[in-house]
């Protein structure tokens, strides 16, 4: 596993995301594309798994429409049961920290084609509920063209390198944005906001935010914990 790939790209987006903190640009939306994806489809999955329906899954990828929503993405759902708006509420921090802890795992265990199949899966379901199904199919054409050369052509090591390094790109994205949500909720916890996942699980539940709270930072310190871990592991 080439590490410092890995590391170098976490340093480079966690740097530019703090330089661009708060304010709208153009190639952090498209930077953070992916970290995005993965917090909305945890939502949306899993309000569809505990009986809601997901009527649009969206991805902000233009300054203006950041600017007027406030969000880089958005799902459109409709909940059931409490049990149901509990599970949907709770899965959007969970799921980009789960993606990170899988993806070093299988690049260390070299199953990085499991994970390509698994990113298939999570594009798929995207462009079958989102209103906007330009980019994930393009993206699509590319992961599943990738497999299909990759079982046609096993001895081609450009195609391996390419896609490692992608991945190890993506995975850096993901470790840096991990760190960098903690910060955001650790800032949004501070000032009292109602209107993020753990105010919405508290109002519902009862409980304090700081419940909430807690449960998402040591989630995410659990995650990068495990990926250093790795990493170190594989330095040795």
């Amino acid at each position: 596993m080439n590490s410092y790939i890995l590391l170098t790209t976490a340093c480079v987006y966690f740097i530019l995301a703090l330089y661009y903190y708060n304010r709208p640009n153009l190639l952090m939306l498209w930077l953070s594309y992916l970290p995005t994806l993965l917090h909305e489809f945890g939502h949306a999955l899993a309000c569809q798994l505990t009986g809601g329906k997901v009527s649009d899954i969206v991805i902000v990828t233009r300054q203006s429409e950041r600017r007027a929503t406030s969000r880089n993405g958005y799902v459109i759902s409709h909940t059931t049961t409490p049990w149901n708006r509990f599970a949907t509420f709770i899965a959007g921090y969970l799921s980009p920290p789960s993606f990170l802890m899988i993806g070093v795992f299988c690049v260390i265990h070299e199953w990085t084609l499991w994970f390509w199949l698994l990113m298939g899966l999570v594009f798929t379901y995207y462009l079958l509920k989102t209103s906007r199904k330009l980019f994930p199919l393009f993206v699509l054409i590319l992961l599943f063209g990738g497999c299909y050369f990759y079982f046609q052509y096993p001895d081609l090591v450009s195609l391996e390198l390419i896609s490692n390094g992608f991945i190890y790109i993506l995975l850096g994205i993901l470790l840096a944005d991990t760190i960098l949500c903690s910060y955001t909720i650790t800032l949004i916890y501070f000032q009292g906001n109602k209107s993020w996942d753990g105010a919405m699980l508290s109002s519902l539940t009862k409980l304090p935010v700081l419940v909430y709270y807690l449960l998402f930072i040591s989630f995410h310190f659990l995650s990068c914990w495990f990926v250093i871990k790795l990493l170190i592991g594989n330095f040795n």
